[in-house]
């Protein structure tokens, strides 16, 4: 059985602690759905605080049959008037039958039937029903069964892969490590960046290391995400090719990886028993794709993205096709 509670604060991230915080729960146990984003105002004024909605789940609870409350019912008195007299009860008179005759339509007393007579049907002639030509359609197709008909898939098309040429990657890899180097310097965090080998031909993949980069990674990885972003942009500006850059920090991509994908099939189950579809929290491109693909051999669920950047979310719904061909 699910249920969900409204909360508010400042920010819409403060109203969804606020919730968890008050449910005891897991930010992946729940699905958060944003009511109102919340305004700032002007010095204050016309401020209004960010309002959302979280939807969790509690085991059913069994229902107790209520136990029959007897009542007594005490009867009410009669009321005691004086007796009347009883009046002499005349003997009541059978109603006398009608009947038509044959001869005329003159209605005339006779006996009552006996128990066994059963009349006979009156048969009535009825005119020929006339029947309607049947209009042809022209120009219809035939519909196809619904085994045949393609079933559109839930993941998007895998991208074409661009060579990078070598003299390209070496001035991409020299300047994303600067860039990454300097703002590690303006946010005051010690670490090291360095290059981890290649893997795909158009991607750039680097190692931020450090004692403490709980900083760099932020909520949810918002900050490293923030990072790569702003280091694409320099690339990109800087280069006549295109190179994909990938920013990594003690293993949090692989590890939000396995979160994302424990999500996705939790989500998935409660889709498949409710037959209601789900909608996951604002994601990037990457981690869109980490759940399309998790869920692209699951059985009874389909996937699909709405909304626009940077609120675009991921949709979990009933397969009805699954149903159909099963």
């Amino acid at each position: 059985m699910e249920k969900f509670i409204e909360t508010t604060g400042e920010t819409r991230d403060a109203a969804i602690e606020a919730a968890l915080k008050q449910l005891g729960m897991d930010r992946d146990d729940v699905s958060v759905e944003v009511l109102d984003n919340g305004k700032k105002g002007f010095l204050g004024i016309g401020a209004t605080p960010a309002r959302v909605r979280v939807t969790y789940e509690v085991p059913d609870e069994p229902v107790k049959k209520a136990e029959p409350v007897h009542t007594p019912v005490e009867k009410p008195a009669k009321p005691h008037h004086a007796e009347k007299p009883a009046k002499e009860e005349k003997p009541a008179e059978k109603p006398q039958k009608l009947s038509i005759t044959d001869a005329d339509d003159t209605p005339r007393l006779v006996k009552a039937a006996p128990a066994d007579f059963v009349p006979e049907k009156l048969e009535v002639e009825r005119p020929p029903r006339r029947e309607r030509p049947r209009r042809e359609r022209g120009g219809r197709r035939e519909r196809r069964p619904r085994e045949e008909r393609p079933i559109t898939p839930s993941v998007p098309k895998e991208r074409e892969l661009i060579p990078v040429s070598e003299e390209c990657m070496k001035k991409a890899e020299q300047l994303a490590t600067d860039f990454v180097t300097g703002l590690l310097e303006k946010m005051g965090v010690e670490g090291t960046v360095t290059t981890l080998p290649q893997v795909e031909c158009d991607q750039l993949r680097l190692e931020i290391s450090g004692p403490d980069m709980g900083p760099i990674i932020g909520r949810r990885g918002d900050t490293l995400d923030a990072i790569q972003y702003l280091g694409s942009l320099v690339l990109n500006n800087a280069l006549d090719e295109h190179v994909r850059l990938s920013v990594n920090t003690e293993n949090y991509r692989e590890k939000r990886a396995e979160s994302l994908e424990r999500l996705a099939r939790k989500m998935a189950m409660k889709v498949v028993k409710s037959h209601r579809s789900m909608t996951l929290e604002p994601m990037n491109p990457y981690e869109r794709r980490i759940i399309h693909a998790a869920l692209q051999d699951f059985n009874g669920v389909t996937t699909y993205s709405t909304g626009t950047e940077p609120g675009r979310r991921v949709v979990i719904a009933p397969d009805n096709n699954f149903h159909a061909r099963s």
